[in-house]
């Protein structure tokens, strides 16, 4: 094999990868680098500071009075190995915890547990912000590995330099903390060991700056500047929130979405049976409605029938629209087809028994109930007004208010049909 080859395509990859990174998850990375900035200037700097001074001190000790030199206490307040260590069990936990998180089997579960993490993060982060609320994440007090962790860093603080220094970082990277709960809450739910990986690297790395200053410029530099930070911190840990929020909801919508429609047995206008097989290779319209209607079905179905003629004639074809009764005791099968006809040609009215209308409307999450009016015939039907979209292989694509735009229709029909033959 050419090595220089096989190298320059190790690379290739290696840069593929990085960009997918970014492209998928590049907003969650930035979120979780700027709450490791944010967090170590306020809350790290108080919980770990006393752990970071230690340290220094341990390391001037070591160096003899008539060789001290400013650059001896400069690097020793940088800390780097202890620093990489703690970003190495970072890391590795984000790595593991997202890995664990991908495992699920169902994409809808796997999204609403991650939407899940995703909020639990947010209110941590409030947390931070807002102390006077009294919100904690669930691990927030001491866990039965913390005084594991203290008795196996304890002996390396004696000369926490290169390799123990490193040691260090890694034995004290599983000290309790809320802020790093909340982190890796974040990170798992991108479900990718990588994205896990590089999310709580990144929060490490935030982490860095403030903790370093804090070693080098000493406890009384660092309360200072905690004192200055302190007004205009929280607010920016509340604008992290709303992102992981705003996060979240793009996680869980899908989620929801991936419950919408499905198999359903319904009465066609030749009283034969209708399945959703029936309509699998086309962009499928759905709307639930009934003939007695006064305003909203009417206009529905004009929307949806302008919608299908904004296409190019010869792209109609690959489009099918039902509109499925919920009241089936006066649709039947025959009133439909001729109340779809004065519509459009394209348009299926079905109906069925009312055990099939429900098991159809459960399907696709709609709600209907019957409104009595004055007479026993008299009555209206309250109901979704929504028009469901689906794809060619029966998947939702998305839904549309009663009254949309026949423009705006027709360019989502045009999308799920581009790839139809």
């Amino acid at each position: 094999m050419d090595s220089p080859a096989f190298i320059a395509d190790a690379f290739a990859l290696g840069a593929a990868h990085c960009v997918a990174l970014v492209e998928d998850h590049g907003g969650l990375l930035l979120s979780l680098l700027i709450t490791g900035l944010l967090g170590s200037a306020t809350h790290c700097v108080g919980m770990c500071g006393p752990l970071v001074l230690a340290q220094t001190g341990a390391v001037l000790e070591g160096i003899p009075a008539s060789g001290m030199r400013e650059w001896h206490r400069v690097k020793s307040g940088v800390l780097l190995p202890y620093h990489l260590g703690r970003a190495t069990t970072y890391a590795a936990l984000g790595a593991l915890a997202a890995g664990l998180f991908g495992l699920m089997a169902s994409p809808r579960v796997a999204g609403i547990v991650g939407a899940a993490l995703l909020v639990a993060a947010a209110i941590g982060f409030v947390g931070y912000a807002l102390p006077r609320l009294g919100l904690r994440l669930p691990l927030a007090a001491s866990p039965a590995w913390a005084g594991a962790v203290e008795r196996v860093a304890k002996p390396l603080f004696a000369r926490p330099v290169g390799v123990r220094g490193y040691l260090l970082g890694v034995a004290l990277g599983f000290i309790p903390c809320g802020l790093v709960y909340a982190a890796l809450a974040a990170a798992a739910s991108t479900g990718s060991p990588l994205a896990g990986f590089a999310g709580m690297l990144a929060f490490a790395l935030g982490t860095m700056p403030a903790l370093m200053g804090l070693g080098i410029a000493g406890g009384w530099a660092a309360a200072r500047f905690r004192s200055a930070s302190a007004r205009i911190l929280p607010i920016l840990f509340l604008a992290n929130a709303a992102f992981l929020l705003f996060l979240a909801y793009g996680l869980a919508k899908p989620a929801f979405d991936a419950g919408i429609g499905g198999r359903f047995e319904l009465v066609g206008p030749d009283r034969r049976t209708v399945t959703d097989a029936d309509f699998r290779g086309k962009a499928l319209l759905v709307y639930f409605g009934y003939t007695f209607c006064p305003d909203v079905c009417p206009t529905s179905l004009i929307q949806i029938a302008d919608g299908i003629d904004l296409l190019p004639e010869a792209e109609r074809p690959k489009v099918a629209a039902i509109f499925v009764t919920v009241d089936p005791a006066r649709d039947t099968p025959e009133l439909l087809a001729e109340y779809t006809r004065h519509f459009h040609p394209q348009l299926v009215g079905l109906s069925g028994a009312p055990e099939q209308v429900a098991a159809a409307a459960r399907a696709y999450h709609v709600f209907y109930n019957r409104v009595e009016g004055q007479g026993a015939a008299e009555y209206l039907m309250d109901h979704t007004t929504l028009v469901y979209l689906m794809g060619p292989d029966g998947r939702y694509l998305r839904s549309f208010p009663h009254d949309v735009d026949p423009a705006v229709l027709a360019e989502a029909l045009a999308r799920a049909t581009k790839d139809i033959p």
